[in-house]
């Protein structure tokens, strides 16, 4: 393989793909990336088995071929000024030339590489970039983080019609979120695990069109621009997560979600650092008062709201309140309340797509 590339376009594109590879596997051909050379364009592709990541910028092409570098190529590529960098493979030796600079080192025997997952490009949904990064931001936070129950660890994706009912759930907290697709197919649900969706949301950045999701094979493909991202789906049976959310309550409060943010914030200041994080709310009428209070001190944040319905006074873990109140772009949230021992949810005030329910801490 001979090639002529803008230092900038490969430093990008290994940059990109090689968060697929991830350190310290236990196959060290993992840890690297594969150069593809052919028809006036280099691929750049990564796998960790679980993610497939796949780049293609254009360059010069001398001689086609193959190599795989290691991960100390990519981190000498990112520190290269914008040049013209010349790439040349005999085998596993690799020449890496810009100006009158030269790094020589041995690459991955390509036969020990795994094949990176090709799928259609017939998708079997389409989505507006905009509601896949905000479905990602909402659910993500509420995936479980335990290895024990691995359905968990991902998130639900139900598709029917044109709708696509995103879930989420770890046991304290639940998100749901709803939009509107097109291009759909069957009817499908499919787990999606957590850290795939957070890297398809670092690709989704600059993208404010349609995108495009395959799912086949067990694996669920995104192609933005130039990249194509595929996950393996996590497999089982995600939980009746319909059960969980209730269907009536005894008090509803609206209140402005970013004063209600804000004193959310400030009282788990003090309460950060606890194991359960504990802050209290007291709503009576036309205000939520919330404290937290430990050794150091004692915080007390007052927020006017609108009740309906009974006073209550619950408490709930300051991080899974916050988390759920700095996702939402609404002026104005529900929080709709049983008792302080049932789950507590949050909502748009008017029509929304979303929801968001948090068990309260129990006080002895």
């Amino acid at each position: 393989m001979k090639i002529v590339i803008d230092g900038s376009d490969l430093a990008e594109a290994v940059g990109v793909v090689s968060r697929a590879s991830g350190a310290k596997q236990i196959n060290p051909v993992l840890e690297g990336i594969k150069l593809t050379a052919k028809e006036g364009k280099v691929v750049a592709s990564a796998t960790d088995l679980d993610i497939y990541l796949k780049k293609t910028v254009k360059a010069d092409i001398k001689q086609s071929g193959e190599v795989i570098v290691p991960r100390v190529f990519v981190d000498y590529v990112r520190k290269l000024e914008k040049s013209q960098v010349s790439i040349t493979a005999e085998g596993d030796t690799i020449v890496v030339k810009h100006g009158d600079n030269v790094f020589n080192f041995q690459g991955f025997a390509k036969e020990e590489y795994p094949d990176i997952v090709s799928l259609k490009a017939d998708p079997h949904f389409s989505i507006k970039a905009d509601a896949l990064k905000d479905i990602i931001s909402k659910t993500t936070i509420c995936a479980s983080t335990d290895d024990s129950r691995p359905v968990l660890r991902g998130i639900l994706f139900e598709i029917d019609g044109a709708e696509l009912t995103a879930v989420a759930l770890d046991g304290f907290r639940l998100a749901r979120v709803t939009k509107v697709i097109s291009n759909h197919k069957d009817k499908t649900s499919i787990i999606v695990p957590a850290k795939s969706l957070v890297e398809i949301s670092k690709l989704l950045a600059d993208e404010n069109g349609e995108v495009n999701l395959v799912v086949e094979n067990k694996f669920l493909q995104v192609s933005i621009g130039n990249t194509v991202f595929a996950s393996r789906l996590i497999e089982g049976e995600f939980i009746n997560y319909g059960q969980i959310i209730p269907k009536s309550f005894s008090s509803d409060i609206v209140v402005e979600t970013s004063a209600f943010a804000h004193a959310v914030e400030r009282a788990g200041l003090l309460v950060r650092s606890d194991r359960i994080n504990l802050i209290t709310l007291k709503i009576v009428d036309k205000k939520i008062q919330i404290n937290s209070t430990n050794e150091i001190g004692k915080i007390n944040e007052l927020v006017a709201a609108s009740l309906t319905g009974k006073d209550l006074t619950i408490s709930f873990n300051a991080k899974y309140l916050f988390d759920a109140l700095r996702n939402i772009d609404d002026s104005f949230i529900k929080l709709s309340l049983t008792g302080e021992h049932s789950p507590a949810t949050i909502t748009a005030s008017k029509d929304g797509d979303y929801l968001f329910l948090i068990l309260p801490v129990r006080m002895s």
